[in-house]
């Protein structure tokens, strides 16, 4: 596996040389965009909105707008603000898991040891590894990639160390921006939807899930690519009676 990131973590004073790796990978098809005339594949440029002209990466440039006034930045000016921050990542202090949203969690990743060359990779690694499992703690940490700044959850997993991008709180909006129409449940419904809740429930096993959706649409694409027709078929969403009509038919099989 290819890493993504490589650098410092800090455990206190301690600098353990790590990797880091993505721990998802793509699982959907993409379709590419195409002219339907002659099937050529529809391209996107980076024009200059002003000229027309399409340019080259070296002639693009990061800027801000104040107002009419365009402040241009280069890389090496950006990364000047924090010099060291882009081999940093930094633990921040140590906490409950439980401590952390569910909200705020984000994208995985796996941490793993830089080169072996480096003295004291494994033992400062597997400190810091044994530490958060005895005291059944994670760790907050934030570093800097692609000139952002972000922060993280970091825990003991197998191993290594499993890490989840976080948001933050700024990033995430307040359920009282949704709109939720009010109503009443009486008690006898509730007592029933209790019972369909306790009928359906199981014991979660995550290997069970498979991604069934791309496995249709490979389908599709064998059978366009033998020339077999498609039947489109239109969608009929199935009647839906009144709510306690429906929870007495889902609870049905439990008299027979």
């Amino acid at each position: 596996m290819r890493s993504i990131w490589s650098g410092y973590l800090t455990f206190g004073t301690i600098l353990i040389p790590i990797r880091t790796y993505s721990a998802s990978k793509p699982l959907h098809i993409s379709f590419h965009q195409v002219h339907k005339e002659d099937c050529g594949r529809v391209r996107y440029k980076k024009v200059c909105e002003k000229d027309g002209k399409e340019l080259k990466p070296d002639e693009i440039a990061k800027a801000y707008f104040i107002g009419d006034e365009c402040i241009q930045f280069s890389d090496e000016e950006i990364e000047s603000l924090k010099p060291f921050a882009n081999k940093i990542m930094e633990i921040q202090g140590f906490c409950k898991q439980e401590e952390i949203p569910l909200l705020a969690l984000g994208k995985p990743y796996y941490i793993g040891t830089e080169s072996p060359k480096k003295s004291g990779v494994g033992e400062s690694f597997l400190l810091l590894k044994k530490a958060l499992e005895k005291s059944n703690k994670v760790a907050v940490v934030r570093w800097v990639a692609h000139s952002n700044e972000y922060i993280g959850m970091l825990k003991s997993q197998e191993k290594g160390f499993l890490l989840k991008q976080l948001l933050y709180k700024e990033q995430t909006r307040s359920a009282e921006e949704i709109e939720i129409i009010e109503a009443e449940v009486d008690d006898d419904l509730l007592e029933k939807g209790v019972r369909v809740v306790e009928k359906m429930s199981f014991d979660f096993d995550w290997g069970n899930y498979q991604e069934e959706y791309t496995a249709q649409v490979k389908e599709l694409i064998k059978k366009k690519a033998l020339g077999e027709e498609i039947e489109v078929e239109k969608i009929k969403l199935p009647v839906t009676r009144a709510i306690e009509a429906e929870l007495e038919k889902m609870l049905a099989s439990e008299v027979e």
